[in-house]
């Protein structure tokens, strides 16, 4: 089974973020007029409440047809981009961001992050930046109900987004 194939049939990676998620990046992309979600699909929080600022907004989705994986260059006029990918794909999903060279927000599990070698050498040698929210983000499943509050932390890993390596934010959960 191909990578994307895996990306595509796996059900455990689908999660969906809810706009308070959103809402605590968007200070800091507010100077970026064209923004790629390349995990979202259009009822995407990220691609209704960037829309709704009068950003231009290219999206795309495994299931749909735009795998990220198998861009070679970003769509053009894309300024940055901003998603939640899968937690279990984030060692490609890094290489992959750092090799199209966009400034980039993904929302992250940040256990482990730095735990995998090849992901140390990989913040080691490119510039990172880190949002972290006070709290933790709970994440919706196909169904659009709540799941409850993982037992991890999820932030925010930018590269060219933040002024701060690290920055620290509250997050209203509503």
């Amino acid at each position: 089974m191909s990578f994307s194939q895996q990306i595509k049939t796996s059900k455990s990676d689908e999660y969906y973020t809810p706009k308070y998620a959103v809402e605590i990046i968007l200070p800091y992309i507010e100077r970026f007029n064209h923004i790629w979600c390349p995990f979202d699909k259009e009822h995407s929080e990220f691609v209704k409440t960037l829309q709704q600022l009068g950003k231009k907004v290219t999206f795309g989705h495994i299931e749909t047809g735009q795998d990220f994986f198998c861009y070679e260059q970003v769509p053009e006029g894309a300024e940055c981009i901003v998603s939640n990918p899968p937690f279990s794909k984030r060692d490609k999903v890094f290489l992959k961001l750092y090799e199209l060279g966009l400034p980039f927000a993904m929302i992250m599990n940040n256990n482990g992050l730095f735990d995998s070698k090849s992901r140390y050498e990989l913040f080691k040698k490119n510039n990172f930046e880190l949002l972290i929210p006070k709290g933790r983000m709970r994440f919706f499943d196909e169904t659009m109900e709540v799941k409850n509050s993982p037992n991890f932390q999820s932030i925010y890993v930018c590269n060219g987004i933040l002024e701060k390596q690290i920055e620290f934010c509250d997050m209203e959960m509503k």
